[in-house]
């Protein structure tokens, strides 16, 4: 079976990453902030993949994996309005209620399919060898 080390370290580094991202947004540290987004996006990425790995050695019931891939993939899209009004955000203030929508939707459909995934991991059982 394969390590869950290198998923459980790019989730920690995800969490922690996008609570920096957070909190340097909102209280405007906007050079740091323009380092832990974007790094965020990408620690996400690299913990959506190792999922998809992880998952091969899984069995899920089919109702608690389709529950948990609707918060997912909205995350998954819900990450590219919050990419382009950062980006219109860097260039023009008033983008700032936009893109401050844009994280919040995207925070609370990536803390769902976090829930949503513990759940139904919990629900899965392990493949043989």
């Amino acid at each position: 079976m394969s390590s869950t080390v290198p998923f459980w370290t790019a989730f920690i580094a995800t969490v922690l990453l996008m609570v920096g991202a957070l909190f340097t947004g909102f209280t405007r540290r906007r050079k740091v902030h323009l380092w832990l987004g974007p790094l965020t996006i990408i620690s996400l990425a690299i913990a959506i993949v190792l999922t998809e790995q992880l998952m091969r050695h899984y069995t899920f019931p089919q109702e608690e994996l389709a529950f948990h891939l609707i918060f997912a993939k909205a995350g998954g899209l819900l990450a590219i309005p919050v990419v382009v009004t950062g980006i219109w955000l860097w260039r023009c203030e008033r983008a700032r209620t936009y893109h401050q929508i844009a994280v919040f939707l995207w925070l609370a459909s990536v803390v769902m399919a976090t829930c949503t995934g513990l759940w139904m991991f919990g629900h899965g059982t392990a493949n043989p060898i």
